[in-house]
């Protein structure tokens, strides 16, 4: 896909709802996820505490110093990853609702056909996403010479809009997964 043209638009009421949707699901899912682990750590944590008549004071104490250091590594190590996945995966939302701006940029599409399976595509040439998914009524408006364009946020990728020779199909919360 070769784009012919770019532009800047402002976001409009329905679009930010749909962002705000997304960033609120997949933050929320976030959330969920490291309070599991983290309660994980804390049951692994208090093992450390249990103790037997039959063990040691100094068994009982090594035990205790190994599970913090496994716990408090553990901790360090799920929040780093979470922050990285945060400002990887949730910011670049909040950056789009912020700058409330939105890309039109206009091409040529290309179609393309699985082989075996009736799957339908849509040849983006971008590297993250290099095929996007499209009904076949789409797939049989592609013709040569016939413009498209495709509305997505700049920061996120998330696709709002996708308009092949005037058959329009817009991306909702729904669509997850659809960011060029």
């Amino acid at each position: 896909m070769k784009i012919i043209n770019r532009e800047q638009l402002q976001l409009n009421f329905k679009d930010r709802e749909i962002l705000a949707k997304v960033k609120r699901k997949k933050t929320l899912f976030l959330v969920k996820a490291y309070l599991a682990l983290i309660a994980i750590l804390v049951m692994i944590y208090l093992t450390g505490f249990v103790t037997s008549s039959s063990t040691s004071i100094d068994t009982i104490h090594r035990y205790q110093r190994a599970t913090f250091i496994l716990t408090a590594g553990s901790f360090v190590l799920f929040t780093s990853l979470f922050i990285v996945h945060y400002f990887r995966r949730i910011y670049p939302y909040t950056k789009d609702l912020k700058t409330g701006l939105k890309t039109v940029s206009w091409f040529y599409p290309v179609g393309y056909k699985t082989p075996f399976f009736d799957h339908f595509f849509l040849k983006t040439g971008s590297p993250k996403k290099p095929m996007l998914p499209i009904p076949k009524h789409l797939y049989d408006t592609i013709e040569p010479g016939v413009l498209a364009f495709i509305v997505f946020a700049p920061a996120s990728r998330f696709l709002l809009m996708l308009d092949v020779n005037g058959l329009q199909i817009e991306y909702n919360e729904e669509s997850d997964g659809l960011d060029l």
